[in-house]
This record gives C-alpha cells, structure tokens and sequence, in this order.
C-alpha cells in the first residue's frame, strides 16, 4: 500500500512542478503533508455520509488549490480515494519518510445530534508545553478563526491534546502528545474537526461538492497567513437557501448574479445516495466564485415559490455570506389527519387531529370548521399553527361524522386553504368518518413473568402481569393482587407498579426483601381489575414459580447514579450507528423510570426513531472511557441489565470487548437479540457460558478477559418505527 500512496504522490509533485503560472508567491521551498482522517467510510455520518469521504474531498479540493494557485514544492497526501485503508502509524511514518514540512489532519467531529462546532487540536507534552518540533499551535490559533468563521458555528477553540483529553491517563502515563498525528510525526503538526457529521443540519451540508471549497479555502488562507502571505481577492458569494416558514432549506433552488448560476442540491444530484426518500434530505447551499464585480444584483428562484431579488456588496477577502428565505406559493392543504378520510372504527373517544402542510392562520381556519351531527368540542395548536387538536366532549358509538374545513381558511400569509389539494386555493375539506363500538371487553392478561412453575427464578424478581389494553390504575390494590409463600401462604409484602405504554398496561410487584431461596410462591390475580372504560375483570388469574439456591456474587458496571452522560455517548457519535431518524434519537438520564429492585434515582433513556427506508438498522450507545470500563470480567460470568420495555417488537443486546486489553474491531463479540416484547421493567440476562454469541465482527468465540463496549438495539421486521427504552444497572 505504501508503494502506491507513493506513486500518487509523487504524481502530484509532477503536477505542483508544471503549474506555470502561480497567483501566490512565498511557499517555495515548503511542502505539506495532508491527512484525511480515516479510511474508506468509516465514522459514519447521522445521515449515511461518513467522515471519512468528507475529509477525503476536502483534502483533495485543499491539494488542488495549493498546486494550482501558489509555488508551494509538493502537497502530499496519506489517501486519494475510497478504497485506501490506512492505518495511523502508516499516515505519520510515511510524512516522516517523505521528509514533509507540515502535518494537517482534517476530521469533522462526533457526539449529540444538537451539538455542533469547530476545534484544532495541536501537539502537547503532559507538562503543558508545545511539541517539538513547533508550529502547531500558532498554526491552530490562525486556522480556528478562519475554519469558524467559514464554517459560521461555535467552536471550542484551539487546544493542546493533552489539555483536550483530559479523561485518560495517556499524556500522565506517556508524557504526550496524545493524539498519534502528533505525538508520532517528526515535522509541526495539528488536527482540525470541523462540524459534527453527526449533526442533521451538517451532515446534509458535508453532503454537497460545494462544502468542499468553502472548507479547503479556510485551510488554504490559514497557511498563507501563517507565512504572512497576503490573501488574494475572493470574491464568492455563498450561503443558504431556505423555505421562510419551515426554515428547511430548499432543493433545486437557482441562484443567478450575472452570467454565474448555481442550483442547490436535490434528490435527483445528491440524496438519493443517502434515502430513498425524497423529502428528507435538504442543504440549500449554493457556491458562486470568481465574481468580477464589487456589488451585483443576486436573483433567487425556486420551484413552488415566489422569486426574489437582491443586492449584495460583496467582501474581497473572505466569503460573503448571503442567506436567502423564499416564501413558497402553494397554498396549505391537509397533510394527513386522524381518522384519515372513510375511517369506520375510529374510537370515539380519541381527538381528531389535522396536520395542515403550513402554518395556518388561527382565527379563519376556527371560524371555518365544523362538525356533523352538531357536536361541542374545544380546540388547541401546536407545532407552530400547522397541527390543530379537536378534543370533541360528545361523539357517539357507530355514527357517521364530517368535519368541514371551509375554503376561506387561510395561512398566515393569505394563501387560501387547498382542500382538495389541486394546487389552487379556495375549496372546502370534507372529512368523512364513522365511530367504532363502545370497548366491553374487560382487560385480557396476556403474558406474565415469571412464566407458570417455572424454577431458578432471581431472588427479587420484578413479577409482572402484562394485559392487552391500558389499565385504570386506581383499581390496581394490594388488595387485588396477592404474592403468597406457599408454605404457610404468608402474604409477601412489597410495591405495586402499572407502567403503561401507549395502548397497553402491566402490573409489575416488587418484594421488599429478597425471596426464600428454593421457596416456591403463588401469584394470584384478583377480580375487580378494570380498563380505563371500567371493565372489570371477572376471573382470578394464578400461578407458581420456585425461587433459586444458586448463590451469585454481582459486580456492578454502571448503576447510572454518576456521571451517566459522560460515560455513555448518543447514539449518533458512534460510527455503526445506521438507519435512524436522528431527531427522534438520543440517550439522557431519566429520574422518574428507574429500577423498582434496587430503587436509586437514575436510569438511562434511549430514545429511538427508525429510517424504514434504510436497509440496516443499529443503534450503538457506546461506554466511554470510565471507571465502569474499566469493570473485567470473563465468559464463565452472566451479563445483566433491567431494562423497561416499550413493547416495540425491536430487539437488544449486550456488546463485549474480548481479549482486554488488546483494542481491536475484530475482539467485538455481541449477545444474541433480546425482543423488547415487554413493557416495564425486566432483568435481561446473557449467560456468556450458555447462551453463545450473536453475529457481528468479531470471531463469536468468547476466549479471554471482557469489559463492556455498549448497549445495542436493532429494527426488526413488522416492529414500531418508534420507542423509548430505559436502561438501569447493568452488573455481571
């Protein structure tokens, strides 16, 4: 590999040489090594656009810009395609063996979906001081304020490695630098990260060929202010074109300053790569260069919209930023509603909900709704004035309705309503629906835990009783449901849970103490539990389980009390994580579900939301360095975690590294997929001895000292495309 990187290198010496004519002068002499980061596609982006290309692109648009614009001698590279693997101390020993000058990484960032700046990571001793040979740092300091004002984000500024790192004992350890870009490079060196791939909003920018120059020219006049080169005339307009109301930005939008044009990124050019579905993905940016002008008339146009006009005096020695928000001409319509139209079950007792496509003008579209049969009802916004509740107080069992929606309605910026989405405005919605029948039926229990006579059962169990319908809690009594010892049927005193979770309840009992070990316990079920409706059930529901005598030793890893959120990173900053709607994903600390056993205050939430146009689906919520990390154990222990079930049909399960401490992909083993078919809370236990390994990319043999990686979760077929589980204690 080595061998080849070289020759496309040397290739690109060739180029530098027979530039005949450079518009900068004063970097002859000097080369550069440019580094983008990772290899392949690896550090996936939220939006399936890895760090790894993106870096690529942006190094490549920094090499031809170097090459073509100044008399630099040579910019070598570690990569210059998708197919290189490069290892770390390949990239360092090969800018050593090449006698480069400078060492420059690009990277962009990784963590919450909202979190998004800029950062340049030079070369540090443990002992605070700046790397030898030095550079880096002034290098940074420069970089930092060009790379944030491009990239127009927060940044956490230009820092000292070892400063930056400050959770590992690396630097104490082996006295800096910590990062291997600069600790093994024998020339000046730093690292920038430059917007986080796993931010919505970046990744989509990342996305387009125009993100390329913008970035590569803030790294491109840090070096020639670094050598105190004037910066030659800019002269680009660029920035973002975006819906008004909605503030996404805008495919397929034209902007015109002279004979210059350029048209935002769309389906068709750029996101079908990513999703197969054509509303999702939108950056809205434009790149225009090489204007002659110093003040020019901009004209911006899109499909659906109102064009506009502009003058723009343009900055000769940097962009010149120039958002634009168009204000679109199609009028609002109904974007789908509950019940949807010819509805004949639709629960009386449920609110009817109407999503308009715009954000609607409240006292005309009040003042043109109405229900048949006359029925009162109260109405309520959200999302801006685009959906609107009607909480109906009367709607009858198995009668016809129609909600009429008047033509007249109107969006806040005088557009008419749509009602039969024809593109013009002015007509009526006739939303036709009838009610199902009254709920009868009493409460049906349908799986219980633990399962009936089963034996070895943990000795404080979370015993649960789950039905098909939402209970009424208030008729949930110790009265009503009873843990008994069988041996003198003495009563067992403890706390009654009813988690619910959309349509569905459980009733779920913890014993205040631990169970008799080898004691056999009866769970009755008494009559007198009820629906939400009142429905009683009528029967009493039994059975029997046998407590364990197995004596276990537990060893906690993470109860969640302290520090959870710096120990487990979002979903959206490890690079496996794929298929998800990133809004609806994150992971936080919950005070109100937590273990019912062990009763502490914390527990972790994941929140999840599917892609159903992707093809795989894994979210990684990844341990951090941590002192629960640092937790080891082997194959001969059980891995458990309670875990609070949403019922959702998707799947769990534990990841281990093996063979600690040697830190490879190839030492990930994973459990097999637990189905989250419960609600509430349940101990989910993976016996590593007995119950084998799943399939990922590790070797499944589980054959040295293990410590954990992460908690896994997976999309199955027919599953909800949507939930939220809770984690608490995981210990071996």
């Amino acid at each position: 590999m080595k061998q080849s990187m070289i020759t496309i290198l040397l290739f690109a010496t060739l180029v530098s040489s027979v530039v005949g004519q450079e518009q900068v002068n004063g970097l002859a002499g000097w080369n550069i090594f440019l580094d983008p980061g990772h290899s392949q596609k690896e550090n996936m982006g939220i939006y399936g656009y890895s760090e790894a290309e993106r870096n690529l692109r942006v190094a490549l648009k920094l090499r031809d810009m170097l090459l073509t614009f100044t008399d630099i001698d040579t910019v070598y590279t570690s990569r210059t395609n998708d197919q290189q693997s490069v290892g770390l101390s390949q990239r360092s020993d090969l800018a050593n063996s090449l006698g480069a000058a400078w060492f420059h990484s690009i990277h962009s960032n990784a963590g919450a979906p909202e979190a998004n700046s800029t950062l340049l990571l030079w070369g540090q001793y443990y002992n605070g001081r700046e790397k030898n040979p030095p550079g880096g740092k002034a290098m940074s300091d420069i970089m930092v304020e060009l790379l944030t004002r491009g990239m127009r984000i927060p940044t956490m500024g230009s820092i000292g490695d070892c400063s930056f790192y400050t959770w590992s004992t690396f630097c104490e350890t082996n006295g800096g630098p910590y990062l291997s870009v600069n600790r093994r490079t024998n020339m000046p060196s730093e690292l920038s990260e430059s917007g986080y791939h796993t931010n919505p909003r970046q990744n989509q920018l990342f996305m387009s060929a125009k993100w390329y120059p913008l970035e590569a020219s803030t790294f491109y006049w840090s070096i020639l202010k670094f050598f105190g080169i004037q910066r030659p005339q800019v002269h680009t307009v660029t920035g973002v074109i975006s819906d008004k109301e909605s503030r996404v930005p805008i495919n397929g939008a034209v902007v015109a300053i002279g004979s210059l044009s350029d048209t935002t990124d769309t389906y068709q050019t750029v996101f079908h790569r990513y999703t197969m579905d054509p509303d999702l993905l939108h950056n809205g940016l434009y790149y225009l260069e090489n204007i002659e002008s110093d003040e020019v008339t901009m004209v911006v146009s899109a499909e659906g919209y109102y064009p506009d006009t502009f003058q723009v005096a343009l900055n000769d020695s940097f962009f010149t930023f120039k958002d634009v928000a168009l204000v679109s001409s199609v009028p609002p319509y109904i974007v789908s509603s509950e019940p949807a139209s010819g509805d004949s079950l639709f629960p009386a007792w449920n609110d009817i909900v109407l999503h308009f496509s715009r954000k609607m003008h409240r006292v005309s579209v009040e003042s043109s709704l109405r229900i048949e049969p006359v029925t009162s009802y109260k109405l309520s916004w959200t999302d801006g004035f685009r959906t609107l509740t009607v909480r109906t107080d009367t709607l009858a069992y198995l009668t016809h309705y129609r909600l009429i929606l008047g033509g007249d309605a109107r969006d806040q910026v005088g557009h008419y309503f749509d009602g039969n989405r024809d593109g013009v405005g002015g007509d009526s919605l006739v939303l036709a629906f009838r009610t199902g029948p009254r709920d009868l039926q009493p409460p049906e229990l349908v799986s219980f835990y633990p399962a009936r006579n089963a034996t070895g059962v943990e000795r404080q169990p979370i015993i649960s009783m789950e039905y098909n319908e939402r209970l009424k809690s208030s008729s949930v009594t110790p009265e009503r449901i009873l843990v008994e010892r069988k041996t003198g049927l003495n009563i067992v005193p403890g706390t009654l849970y009813v988690p619910t979770v959309g349509s569905r309840s459980a009733i779920q009992f913890v014993a205040d103490d631990s169970l008799v070990p080898g004691e056999t316990y009866r769970v009755r079920v008494l009559p007198g539990v009820q629906d939400v409706f009142g429905n009683a059930i009528e029967n009493t529901d039994l059975f029997t389980f046998t407590v364990t005598t197995d004596e276990q030793r537990m060893t906690s890893i993470d109860d969640f009390e302290h520090n959870a959120l710096d120990n487990w990173w979002p979903p959206q900053s490890s690079g496996t994580t794929t298929g998800i709607i990133t809004a609806a994903t994150s992971r936080d600390t919950s005070h109100t579900a937590v273990n019912p056993v062990t009763r502490e205050t914390t527990s972790l939430k994941v929140r999840y939301g599917w892609d159903t146009s992707a093809n795989n689906w894994l979210i990684r919520v990844y341990l951090n360095e941590s002192a629960p990390k640092n937790v080891h154990f082997n194959s001969t222990f059980t891995l458990q975690a309670y875990v609070f079930g949403d019922g959702s049909g998707n799947a769990f399960r534990f990841a281990v590294d093996d063979n600690v401490p040697t830190y490879t992909a190839a030492n990930h083993e994973v459990s097999p997929w637990f189905v989250i078919d419960w609600i509430g809370w349940k101990l989910i236990s993976w016996n590593m001895a007995t119950d084998g390994t799943g399939d990922w990319i590790g070797d499944g043999v589980l054959n040295g000292t293990l410590r954990f990686d992460s908690m896994q979760f997976t999309h199955l077929q027919g599953a909800a495309d949507s939930g939220t589980v809770f984690i608490d204690d995981i210990r071996v």
